[in-house]
């Protein structure tokens, strides 16, 4: 487990109306593009609520693919990017609007392409336990041997309570044949020295007045998120068979004749 210091430089409005959920924070989304990309990668981010992931990416070189699953939230992101990119950026920007279970189709024709999938799991407040969640299978079908999946999450609001969606991601990533690799912690946060000091603001104390009957996790336990990484694993060479291995050596022809017909030379 590793701890990241992702503090937003301003404050965050949260996009939940549990006030648990926060977009994707720029020292976050850099950190993430830093470490799992290289010039000239594709980046896809499905569910983005922010212009951070993509535009970490264009700065750093790469292509990127963002599917929103909100038309207005996809106007003004591009907006945001128009003013803060070159038209070159711009010409490997990618911006999709759709619905959370139409991603696969969609995304269909980047099957295997992308160096890194950000996937941003939504709390599932006033919903059953299902609706916040994501096909982690058409996900992991754009990541390219070697790539990685990353998914950003924390504690959710559910029906009955506070879920931890983490261990049910773990298991249907497994399922679909990538492997778990570490849990961040993505601290929202300010840390000082070995003390972090939650600033709660006034968005968060309206939040918090709103949802007073509310059963949700306590404010210390959102002074983080929790980032699961997941790769795909290289595609290895396929062992031969025997027959295979027999044809190989009868073309290049059995070693000990070769030796033998130089010696009668």
């Amino acid at each position: 487990m590793s701890v990241w210091l992702a503090a937003a430089d301003t404050e965050t409005i949260p996009v939940c109306g549990a006030g648990c959920c926060v977009p994707v924070s720029g020292p976050l989304a850099r950190q993430l593009v830093s470490a799992c990309t290289r010039l000239g990668d594709t980046v896809i981010h499905i569910g983005a609520t922010d212009h951070q992931v993509i535009s970490a990416a264009l700065s750093m070189g790469c292509r990127a693919t963002v599917a929103f699953f909100d038309s207005v939230q996809a106007g003004v992101v591009w907006t945001r990017l128009t003013r803060s990119h070159p038209e070159h950026d711009l010409q490997v920007a990618d911006l999709r609007v759709t619905r959370p279970e139409h991603v696969g189709p969609v995304l269909t024709d980047l099957a295997e392409t992308a160096a890194l999938v950000v996937i941003e799991q939504a709390c599932t407040a006033g919903q059953s336990a299902a609706a916040g969640s994501f096909d982690v299978e058409s996900a992991g079908a754009l990541v390219k041997p070697g790539g990685y999946l990353a998914v950003i999450t924390g504690l959710c609001h559910a029906e009955n309570g506070v879920v931890d969606p983490a261990p049910g991601i773990i298991a249907r990533a497994r399922q679909v044949g990538l492997v778990y690799l570490q849990h961040i912690i993505a601290l929202r946060v300010p840390a000082r020295g070995e003390r972090i000091d939650p600033v709660v603001s006034p968005c968060a104390v309206t939040v918090a007045q709103e949802l007073r009957g509310w059963v949700g996790p306590s404010d210390s336990a959102r002074v983080h998120s929790d980032l699961l990484l997941f790769t795909k694993p290289a595609q290895s060479a396929p062992a031969k068979t025997g027959d295979q291995q027999t044809r190989a050596v009868a073309a290049q022809g059995d070693p000990d004749t070769t030796v033998r017909r130089e010696e009668e030379r």
